[in-house]
């Protein structure tokens, strides 16, 4: 216990180094003590609290949380909610700091409900506070008000934590300003400002009148802004705030069009939160290694990417002036760098999901930079790095089994921060001179041996690739090389919020391209509703050639794409590409001309290994092939039959030696999950169902259902491509930023490198047809994408007039890796195997007298 209080003594002198030193061996020797000594717990739940508040303190952000983490396994076995209270609370406010908003939220309200059991007033305030900034963060604002205002009840009803009133009712009012409720806002700001000047409490006050701040800058009232910010400077103890404070003035001055002075008010922030520097060039400032250890990310994050956009907005008042496009271009991929650093340290999926839709303004701003100096390769790593991250992520932690040795990760280590330490040299530097020159040279270099150092280990153990250790995307170059060895074409898009971007790369070269994004978004919402109406679509066909010539002649005529293959890496949505017409008068689908495939990431599809050469084919052998379809369903599930599917699957399966086929009542979900694992192959013929709302998509099985959540939780399954043949499996709710959470999307989480999937209600009929031509071509050899497109062209050849509307064959899609089957993959070699699942389902109706499945 002396230990304890001398710690404190230190810390009330202002002696955060000596705290510190003096707890952390107490501490490590409590965490080697048995729990059963005679060592009370609440001493050691204290000297926990104690030192990671210090760390905290002295923004030793990282070690301050594993220390709180250390001390709640502590404090969760045992029920001494004061210092478990304290804890849950000091996690909350770490997480809020690195931006995991969701984590925050929950470990507030916990600290909050244990603080009142305790009882400890202090802390059951601190944990709403914290929950009710992190809801703020979240736009849950009515759970905000709720968070917060139990936190000044707390607080009013405790005349001994009057400082933390103060910052509760500056929270309850940053609310309402949010929630555009500007005179609450202002009532709840004026009674934090007069209660901190009754308590001569300058670090208090000068968070009050930084928010007010904003206030004033978000209501366009710069005069009453400046002066209260420039107050915060002065008088607020804490870098931190400062840099806020400062960051609000530069955001006031480039509203202005003062953009030299709101720069200057940015560095002076940077200078704030990267301590130890006096550099007046922020580019020497922003080395990667300050970013990555540097406290308050998320203000970090604020200032750069404000550096970034007024770099961009002075060269836009000056005619795109290109040295400050350049400038900004070099700063929006230095706010990508603490996207990543930011996302590594979130566990929440809503925080990260919320962050996905808070960057995607970034990197349009940024795909606009790079349009305007015509660097399509820029424009396509922005690209590329505004989708799917979850994705990959997920996909990379699958490789996670297989563990570098530590030379290995020495070395990789050693490379990437080399990598980081070039690029931040380059930014600091103008362009077209010696030194810049010399400096792009040395970063090529190491990125050169970083790459070569990366193929190497895909060769050798592909499992081993994380992005958690990786925010690199493959170059532009690289993704030419790979579309001439397929002898394929790429469209890729993004979707900004009045703009969409298209680069195209064919044989003839790179096309970057602008258009509205409305000349988009609006006829490919009415070509899909078409499709997923077939009484509509009969009646309208002639109004869908012409929304489908439309979305031609807009997207891909003035792209000029050779007949031959396709991959589509779409922003959001899936669009059948195949189902748009070159005539607006006659149908003369795309399918005619083209093979698509569509892609979630580019820089997954295309980090692969290239092909090892194998040449066995995969019909024949035994152990390949898995079929389910389990034609009718348990009564409580309300699923029609499926008759006939058992009869295709059966022709599917003759095309494999030995298959294994569980249809009726052996099509359990059960059975699935306990088989899938073993096959190369799976074909399911079944019912599934999804909207775009948050209902989650769900897959039926003869007893039970599958819900994509379920889905996305089992870990790893060994399979290569699963088609969704299903009613609607490419269908979900739409998170922007990362794309659509559907089925399709649940199992290539999995590490299925290729899914077949559907975009609305399919018919029985027509499906059945397609997939077994599908087959029938693959086992031809025929890579995936062009089996693909000759099994629709065979089946529009046989079909009458209604058949051959697109909604019959058009909604099936293959997404992923489209190379043929008959070849051992690259993605193989860590994924383990080969699968296929083709579903059909959702609601029961008829058309002209035709099942159709769901």
């Amino acid at each position: 216990m002396a230990t304890i209080e001398q710690a404190r003594i230190y810390y009330d002198a202002n002696q955060l180094p000596e705290a510190i030193h003096t707890l952390t061996p107490l501490v490590r020797e409590y965490q080697k003590t048995p729990l059963s000594s005679t060592l009370r717990p609440v001493d050691r739940l204290k000297a926990f609290y104690r030192l990671a508040f210090y760390q905290s303190k002295l923004n030793e952000l990282s070690a301050s949380r594993q220390t709180a983490i250390a001390g709640l396994t502590l404090g969760n076995r045992y029920p001494h909610y004061f210092w478990t209270a304290d804890l849950y609370g000091l996690i909350a406010y770490l997480d809020n700091t690195t931006g995991d908003y969701e984590q925050a939220a929950k470990m507030g309200e916990r600290g909050g409900e244990l603080g009142q059991l305790a009882p400890n007033t202090y802390s059951a305030a601190n944990g709403f506070f914290e929950q009710a900034k992190a809801l703020r963060s979240l736009e849950r604002f009515d759970q905000g008000h709720i968070a917060i205002d139990r936190a000044i009840r707390l607080a009013e009803a405790d005349n001994s934590i009057p400082y933390d009133l103060t910052l509760y009712y500056s929270c309850k009012a940053t609310l309402y300003v949010k929630q555009q409720q500007y005179q609450a806002a202002e009532t709840y700001f004026n009674k934090a400002i007069k209660l901190n000047n009754s308590l001569r409490d300058d670090q208090g006050l000068g968070d009050n009148l930084t928010d007010l701040g904003r206030f004033y800058f978000q209501r366009r009232q710069y005069q009453k802004a400046i002066p209260v910010l420039e107050s915060v400077i002065r008088i607020h103890p804490m870098p931190h705030a400062r840099a806020r404070a400062l960051d609000i003035l530069s955001l006031v001055c480039e509203q202005q069009a003062r953009y030299e002075k709101a720069l200057d008010y940015n560095e002076a922030g940077l200078n704030q939160l990267l301590a130890g520097t006096s550099s007046k060039r922020t580019g020497k400032l922003l080395q990667s290694p300050q970013l990555r250890i540097a406290p308050h990310h998320d203000y970090l994050f604020d200032l750069i990417q404000h550096q970034a956009d007024t770099w961009f907005y002075w060269a836009s008042a000056t005619q795109n002036n290109p040295t400050r496009l350049r400038n900004a271009l070099r700063t929006y991929a230095l706010a990508d760098t603490m996207i990543d650093f930011m996302r590594w340290e979130h566990t929440g999926q809503q925080s990260k999901l919320f962050w996905r839709g808070k960057t995607h303004r970034l990197y349009e701003q940024a795909i606009e930079t790079a349009f305007r100096l015509n660097d399509a390769a820029s424009a396509f790593r922005f690209m590329e790095k505004s989708r799917a991250v979850l994705l990959n992520d997920k996909l990379n932690e699958l490789g996670a089994s297989r563990q570098l040795d530590p030379a290995q990760f020495a070395r990789e280590q050693q490379l990437r921060q080399h990598v980081a330490d070039w690029q931040a040299k380059v930014a600091t530097e103008k362009p077209n001179t010696p030194i810049y020159a010399k400096y792009l040279d040395s970063l090529r270099t190491v990125q050169e041996r970083q790459e070569a150092f990366v193929r190497e280990l895909e060769r050798t153990n592909p499992a081993y690739y994380r992005y958690k250790y990786d925010n690199q995307t493959i170059p532009l170059s690289r993704v030419i090389d790979q579309l001439t060895n397929r002898k394929a074409s790429l469209l890729t898009y993004f979707i900004g919020d009045s703009t969409l971007y298209a680069i195209s790369i064919t044989p003839n070269g790179t096309k970057l391209l602008r258009l509205p994004a409305t000349a988009y978004t609006k006829p490919a919402a009415e070509l899909l509703a078409l499709n997923a109406n077939p009484d509509a679509l009969n009646r309208q066909f002639t109004h869908y050639l012409t929304v489908a010539n439309q979305l031609y002649r807009t997207l891909l005529s003035p792209l000029k794409l050779p007949p031959g293959r396709v991959i589509v890496s779409p922003d959001g949505v899936l669009l059948p590409f195949e189902a748009l017409s070159t005539s607006a008068t006659k149908p003369d689908f795309l399918v005619n001309q083209y093979a698509f495939s569509y892609a979630y990431s580019l820089n997954q599809l295309f980090k692969e290994t290239t092909d090892t050469g194998r040449e066995t084919s995969w019909f024949g052998q035994s152990g390949t092939f898995l079929g389910i379809a389990p034609v009718t369903f348990s009564a409580r599930l309300g699923q029609v039959p499926l008759a006939g599917s058992d009869a295709v699957l059966s022709r599917i399966g003759g095309q494999f030696s030995t298959p294994a086929l569980l249809t009726g009542v052996s099509a359990t979900r059960r059975a699935f999950s306990g088989q899938a694992g073993q096959y190369r192959i799976i074909q399911l013929f079944t019912h599934a169902d999804a909207d775009s709302t948050d209902r989650e998509p769900t897959l039926f099985f003869a007893d039970s259902t599958l819900r994509l959540s379920e889905l996305t939780t089992t870990g790893q399954l060994p399979a290569e491509l699963v088609g969704l043949s299903a009613c609607k499996t490419g269908i979900g709710a739409n998170q922007r930023g990362e794309g659509v959470f559907s089925l399709a999307r649940g199992f290539a989480s999995l590490g299925v490198p290729s899914v077949l999937t559907t975009l609305w209600n399919v018919e029985n009929q027509a499906t059945y047809a397609l997939t077994e031509l599908f087959y029938t071509k693959l086992a031809e050899g025929l890579p995936k994408d062009v089996a693909l497109q000759q099994a629709k062209i065979a089946y529009l050849a046989n079909a009458d007039l209604s058949d051959q509307l697109p909604n019959r064959w058009a909604g099936l899609l293959l997404v992923g890796n489209a190379e043929p089957i008959k070849k051992q993959l690259p993605y193989t070699s860590w994924v383990g195997g080969f699968g296929v699942v083709a579903g059909l389902g959702g609601a029961w109706w008829i058309h002209r007298r035709r099942q159709r499945l769901h």
